[in-house]
Formats: C-alpha cells, sequence, structure tokens
C-alpha cells in the first residue's frame, strides 16, 4: 500500500537526510545493517513474550533497519545481488521469529486452544506468500506492488498494537483471564490472517492477468 506512494518516497527523502549521513560517518556497510536489524528481531521476538509493548517497540526499530539498510546502499552505490539476498532472506526469518514470540506470549497467558495457532499459522502463509509472488513476478519480469500488507504495512501494525496493546491492558486494567484483555493485538492478528491472504491472492490475480495480456 505504502511502496510507491509519496509517502514511501517522502520517508526515505527523511532517511537519506539525516540518519544515512550518520551511518557513512561510522563507516557502516548496509551488511552491518541487515545483521543488526536481524538481531534486532531475535530480541523483538523474545521480549514479545514477556512484555508485548518492547516486543511493539523493537519490531518498530527492527523496521526502521530493515529500510535503513536499502537507503546507505543506495548512498553508497553498493546495491548488489549479495547485499539483496541477504536482505531478502533475513527478512523472511525476521517475521518469523517476531510471530513466534507473540504465540509464546499468548501460550504463557494460558491460550492453549487452536485459535492463536491457526491464527500464526494463517500470517505465516500469508506473508510468505506475498512476497514469494512478488519474487516469482518480478522474475518474469512483472512489477507487482500491489495489496495492502505488504512487508512494512505488517512491521508497522504488529509493531504499534504490541504498544497500544499493553497500553490498553494498563489503563483498562483487566485481569488475566478478562476475555478483552490482550483485544488490540488479536485484533492486528486477525487483521492480518485475513489481509496477508487477500494480498496474496490480488497478487496472484495481477500476476495472470498481466502475463495473459
Amino acid at each position: 500500500m505504502l511502496k510507491g506512494t509519496p509517502i514511501e518516497t517522502g520517508y526515505y527523502h527523511l532517511l537519506e537526510r539525516y540518519l544515512v549521513p550518520g551511518l557513512i560517518h561510522l563507516k557502516l556497510k548496509p551488511n552491518h545493517i541487515s545483521l543488526t536489524g536481524f538481531v534486532m528481531s531475535m530480541l523483538a521476538g523474545i521480549a514479545f513474550v514477556f512484555s508485548p509493548v518492547w516486543g511493539g517497540l523493537l519490531t518498530l526499530l527492527t523496521g526502521l533497519l530493515d529500510t535503513l539498510d536499502g537507503s546507505l546502499a543506495r548512498s553508497l552505490g553498493q546495491t548488489r545481488k549479495f547485499g539483496a539476498f541477504l536482505d531478502s532472506v533475513l527478512d523472511r526469518y525476521t517475521e518469523l521469529i517476531i510471530y513466534l514470540g507473540i504465540w509464546c506470549y499468548f501460550y504463557r497467558q494460558g491460550e492453549t486452544t487452536p485459535f492463536f495457532s491457526i491464527t500464526i499459522l494463517l500470517i505465516l502463509f500469508g506473508s510468505l506468500m506475498v512476497s514469494y509472488t512478488r519474487a516469482r513476478a518480478e522474475g518474469l519480469g512483472v512489477r507487482c506492488l500491489v495489496g495492502f500488507f505488504q512487508r512494512g504495512e505488517r512491521i508497522i501494525l504488529i509493531g504499534l498494537a504490541g504498544v497500544f496493546n499493553s497500553l490498553f491492558n494498563w489503563l483498562t486494567g483487566f485481569p488475566t483471564a478478562h476475555w478483552a484483555r490482550d483485544i488490540v493485538l488479536v485484533v492486528a492478528l486477525l487483521l492480518l490472517a485475513v489481509g496477508t491472504n487477500l494480498t496474496a491472492l490480488w497478487r496472484f490475480l495481477h500476476v495472470l492477468n498481466s502475463l495473459r495480456s
């Protein structure tokens, strides 16, 4: 949804103006940022197990690092296939780790019903297929940026959900067993479970129509 829009252009402009020069001054390379983002995602996954607010904040920081490596690569003129492949693979692991942390959080809360396991699996299926359809389409020479739940939107949604979920729980003071506890995080997960798979289907049909024409 945001990719290719003025919002994305403005965001990257801010990165290249205010953050990238500092990274260049520190003599950091794009792969350093990619690996740091991967480590941050592991910390986010662990944090989600115990505290969604910290998990959410670290997830948002992971998203920032994920966009910084590309900006740094372009500024340094180091947009190489090695770095692109590394970043792409680490991105997939990043999401897997974060969602695993969220599942563990609910398990620690005593939520052992199949609902959360199935919801997380649907998100993982949808997220992987969103990425795969784009990669396969671009391999066939078809531009494929349609859909509302691309990686950036997913990271932002789950990060904000983690932060506001804890804020909601604190403001309402619901006990652990109350049905409405963690409702913010649950709603975000449901949106992702449905939205990612609809986005993958949208891309699937978009590419088929493009290839047919």
